[in-house]
Protein backbone atom coordinates (compact mmCIF):
# COMPACT_ATOMS: atom_id res chain seq x y z
CA UNK A 1 0.00 0.00 0.00
CA UNK A 2 1.54 3.25 -1.13
CA UNK A 3 1.41 6.11 1.31
CA UNK A 4 2.68 9.62 0.89
CA UNK A 5 2.79 12.74 3.01
CA UNK A 6 0.60 14.87 0.76
CA UNK A 7 -1.30 16.51 3.65
CA UNK A 8 0.00 19.06 6.10
CA UNK A 9 0.38 17.83 9.67
CA UNK A 10 -1.91 19.08 12.41
CA UNK A 11 -0.30 21.43 14.88
CA UNK A 12 0.95 19.51 17.91
CA UNK A 13 -1.40 21.41 20.23
CA UNK A 14 -4.48 19.96 18.46
CA UNK A 15 -3.35 16.31 18.62
CA UNK A 16 -4.73 14.07 21.36
CA UNK A 17 -2.10 13.54 24.03
CA UNK A 18 -2.93 9.84 24.41
CA UNK A 19 -1.68 8.78 20.99
CA UNK A 20 1.34 6.46 21.09
CA UNK A 21 4.41 7.12 18.99
CA UNK A 22 3.66 4.01 16.92
CA UNK A 23 0.09 5.17 16.24
CA UNK A 24 1.27 8.72 15.55
CA UNK A 25 3.67 7.41 12.88
CA UNK A 26 0.89 5.34 11.28
CA UNK A 27 -1.58 8.22 11.38
CA UNK A 28 0.89 10.64 9.81
CA UNK A 29 1.19 8.49 6.68
CA UNK A 30 -2.34 7.06 6.58
CA UNK A 31 -4.21 7.75 3.33
CA UNK A 32 -7.78 6.48 3.36
CA UNK A 33 -7.97 6.49 -0.45
CA UNK A 34 -5.33 3.71 -0.53
CA UNK A 35 -6.96 1.42 2.06
CA UNK A 36 -8.26 -1.80 0.38
CA UNK A 37 -11.32 -2.20 2.63
CA UNK A 38 -12.31 1.42 1.97
CA UNK A 39 -11.91 0.92 -1.79
CA UNK A 40 -13.96 -2.30 -1.71
CA UNK A 41 -16.72 -0.45 0.15
CA UNK A 42 -16.64 2.36 -2.43
CA UNK A 43 -16.74 -0.19 -5.27
CA UNK A 44 -19.74 -1.83 -3.58
CA UNK A 45 -21.53 1.52 -3.45
CA UNK A 46 -20.71 2.05 -7.13
CA UNK A 47 -22.24 -1.35 -7.98
CA UNK A 48 -25.37 -0.49 -5.97
CA UNK A 49 -25.62 2.87 -7.75
CA UNK A 50 -25.28 1.27 -11.20
CA UNK A 51 -27.96 -1.29 -10.33
CA UNK A 52 -30.35 1.43 -9.09
CA UNK A 53 -29.78 3.58 -12.18
CA UNK A 54 -30.33 0.62 -14.52
CA UNK A 55 -33.56 -0.46 -12.78
CA UNK A 56 -35.07 2.73 -11.33
CA UNK A 57 -38.67 1.56 -11.64
CA UNK A 58 -38.28 -2.04 -10.46
CA UNK A 59 -38.21 -1.56 -6.67
CA UNK A 60 -35.79 -4.47 -6.27
CA UNK A 61 -32.38 -4.59 -4.62
CA UNK A 62 -29.42 -6.58 -5.91
CA UNK A 63 -29.83 -8.95 -2.94
CA UNK A 64 -33.49 -9.52 -3.74
CA UNK A 65 -32.57 -10.19 -7.37
CA UNK A 66 -29.93 -12.66 -6.18
CA UNK A 67 -32.52 -14.39 -3.97
CA UNK A 68 -34.94 -14.67 -6.89
CA UNK A 69 -32.22 -16.11 -9.13
CA UNK A 70 -31.22 -18.65 -6.48
CA UNK A 71 -34.84 -19.65 -5.90
CA UNK A 72 -35.41 -20.02 -9.63
CA UNK A 73 -32.33 -22.24 -9.88
CA UNK A 74 -33.12 -24.12 -6.64
CA UNK A 75 -36.89 -24.13 -6.14
CA UNK A 76 -37.97 -25.05 -2.63
CA UNK A 77 -34.89 -23.84 -0.75
CA UNK A 78 -35.52 -23.14 2.89
CA UNK A 79 -34.70 -19.76 4.39
CA UNK A 80 -31.56 -20.92 6.22
CA UNK A 81 -30.05 -22.45 3.10
CA UNK A 82 -30.93 -19.36 1.09
CA UNK A 83 -29.14 -17.16 3.64
CA UNK A 84 -26.08 -19.43 3.42
CA UNK A 85 -26.07 -19.19 -0.39
CA UNK A 86 -26.48 -15.41 -0.23
CA UNK A 87 -23.81 -15.21 2.50
CA UNK A 88 -26.13 -12.99 4.50
CA UNK A 89 -27.20 -12.95 8.12
CA UNK A 90 -30.31 -15.09 8.73
CA UNK A 91 -32.18 -12.23 10.44
CA UNK A 92 -31.53 -9.94 7.46
CA UNK A 93 -32.73 -12.62 5.04
CA UNK A 94 -35.81 -13.25 7.20
CA UNK A 95 -36.79 -9.58 6.90
CA UNK A 96 -36.01 -9.53 3.16
CA UNK A 97 -38.11 -12.68 2.61
CA UNK A 98 -40.99 -11.15 4.58
CA UNK A 99 -40.94 -8.08 2.30
CA UNK A 100 -40.65 -10.21 -0.84
CA UNK A 101 -43.62 -12.34 0.22
CA UNK A 102 -45.72 -9.23 0.91
CA UNK A 103 -44.68 -7.90 -2.54
CA UNK A 104 -45.72 -11.26 -4.01
CA UNK A 105 -42.26 -11.85 -5.50
CA UNK A 106 -41.85 -15.18 -3.72
CA UNK A 107 -44.14 -17.78 -2.20
CA UNK A 108 -43.56 -19.68 1.01
CA UNK A 109 -45.03 -23.17 1.37
CA UNK A 110 -44.82 -25.67 4.20
CA UNK A 111 -42.16 -28.29 3.55
CA UNK A 112 -43.56 -31.71 2.70
CA UNK A 113 -40.66 -33.36 4.54
CA UNK A 114 -40.29 -31.11 7.61
CA UNK A 115 -43.36 -29.56 9.24
CA UNK A 116 -41.14 -26.98 11.00
CA UNK A 117 -39.69 -25.69 7.75
CA UNK A 118 -40.94 -23.66 4.81
CA UNK A 119 -39.86 -23.90 1.21
CA UNK A 120 -39.46 -20.79 -0.93
CA UNK A 121 -40.43 -20.44 -4.59
CA UNK A 122 -40.41 -17.65 -7.17
CA UNK A 123 -43.96 -16.33 -7.49
CA UNK A 124 -45.40 -15.20 -10.85
CA UNK A 125 -44.65 -11.54 -10.03
CA UNK A 126 -41.06 -12.53 -9.18
CA UNK A 127 -40.72 -14.34 -12.50
CA UNK A 128 -42.09 -11.30 -14.31
CA UNK A 129 -39.52 -9.15 -12.52
CA UNK A 130 -36.71 -11.56 -13.50
CA UNK A 131 -37.93 -11.42 -17.10
CA UNK A 132 -37.57 -7.63 -17.03
CA UNK A 133 -34.30 -7.42 -15.08
CA UNK A 134 -32.13 -10.31 -16.23
CA UNK A 135 -31.74 -9.27 -19.89
CA UNK A 136 -30.14 -6.00 -18.68
CA UNK A 137 -28.36 -7.35 -15.62
CA UNK A 138 -25.09 -8.09 -17.41
CA UNK A 139 -24.91 -4.44 -18.45
CA UNK A 140 -24.63 -3.48 -14.76
CA UNK A 141 -21.64 -5.79 -14.33
CA UNK A 142 -20.10 -4.57 -17.59
CA UNK A 143 -20.46 -0.95 -16.46
CA UNK A 144 -18.89 -1.78 -13.11
CA UNK A 145 -15.88 -3.38 -14.79
CA UNK A 146 -15.65 -0.77 -17.58
CA UNK A 147 -12.90 1.29 -15.88
CA UNK A 148 -10.65 -1.79 -15.83
CA UNK A 149 -8.57 -2.73 -18.87
CA UNK A 150 -10.08 -5.82 -20.51
CA UNK A 151 -7.08 -7.99 -19.59
CA UNK A 152 -7.51 -7.19 -15.86
CA UNK A 153 -11.20 -8.06 -15.54
CA UNK A 154 -10.88 -11.83 -15.09
CA UNK A 155 -7.95 -11.31 -12.71
CA UNK A 156 -9.99 -8.81 -10.69
CA UNK A 157 -12.86 -11.28 -10.40
CA UNK A 158 -10.45 -14.05 -9.36
CA UNK A 159 -9.03 -11.74 -6.68
CA UNK A 160 -12.53 -10.97 -5.40
CA UNK A 161 -13.23 -14.72 -5.26
CA UNK A 162 -10.08 -15.21 -3.18
CA UNK A 163 -11.06 -12.45 -0.77
CA UNK A 164 -14.73 -13.51 -0.51
CA UNK A 165 -14.07 -17.25 -0.35
CA UNK A 166 -14.00 -17.33 3.45
CA UNK A 167 -17.50 -18.16 4.63
CA UNK A 168 -19.04 -18.37 1.16
CA UNK A 169 -21.08 -21.42 0.29
CA UNK A 170 -21.01 -22.30 -3.38
CA UNK A 171 -24.36 -23.23 -4.86
CA UNK A 172 -24.28 -26.38 -6.96
CA UNK A 173 -23.30 -25.45 -10.50
CA UNK A 174 -22.46 -21.85 -9.60
CA UNK A 175 -18.74 -22.09 -8.92
CA UNK A 176 -16.67 -20.25 -11.49
CA UNK A 177 -15.17 -22.55 -14.08
CA UNK A 178 -12.45 -20.04 -14.93
CA UNK A 179 -9.16 -20.63 -13.20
Amino acid sequence: MQRSRSRPSKPLSLRPSTVTKETEAILQDFLLHNVPSHLVRRAHFKAEELFAKTFPDEFVTPRQKAALVLLYQNPGLNQNTLSEYLVMDRNTVTEMIRRMISSELIERKRSSTDARSYQLFVAPAGMALLNRVMPLDASVEDALLAPLPEEYRDIFIKCLHLIAKDGAKVVAGQESTKS
